[in-house]
């Protein structure tokens, strides 16, 4: 990842300039998938971890390196979906501001058997119907994560 930039638009016209808001290294996105909810962006930042960040300052909010390694995640119905590149651990934190508050984890079932040992999962997960989706190489993974009513 290269870091974070905020750009103001501003028409003069039929013309556009942008103006640098801030720019900085608070956000250096490993998986390129980060999800803004509300005024602050979710993701896993390179050395720092996972993250959140104030859209409108760039500062870090929290920061945790601890909880999971590097990975992609999804946000979907007010949680963050994240999946571990390494060996597919799947995590649901909470979207808040007051630091990683995690609802559950699990590991998926086998990993895929193409992959080389040095090598990763970057497949995002993927939220549909209810169900969410992780892959692995050849092997795709379907989970029941409705609401129970």
């Amino acid at each position: 990842g290269q870091g974070c930039d905020l750009l103001r638009i501003h028409r003069e016209g039929d013309t556009f300039r942008a103006e640098s808001v801030y720019s900085n290294k608070n956000m250096t996105n490993h998986h390129g998938n980060v999800a803004l909810i509300g005024d602050h962006v979710f993701g896993f930042s390179e050395g720092k971890g996972w993250i959140c960040q104030a859209f409108a300052t760039g500062e870090i909010v929290w920061a945790d390196k601890s909880k999971l390694r590097a990975g992609s995640m999804t946000f979907a119905d007010g949680r963050i979906y994240c999946y571990s590149e390494d060996n597919g651990t799947a995590v649901l934190i909470e979207a808040n501001t007051s630091g990683w508050t995690e609802s559950g984890r699990f590991v998926i079932p086998k990993s895929a058997t193409s992959r080389k040992p040095s090598g990763r999962i970057w497949t995002p997960p993927v939220i549909s119907g209810g169900r969410l989706f992780l892959r692995d190489q050849e092997l795709l993974y379907c989970f029941d994560v409705k609401a129970k009513d």
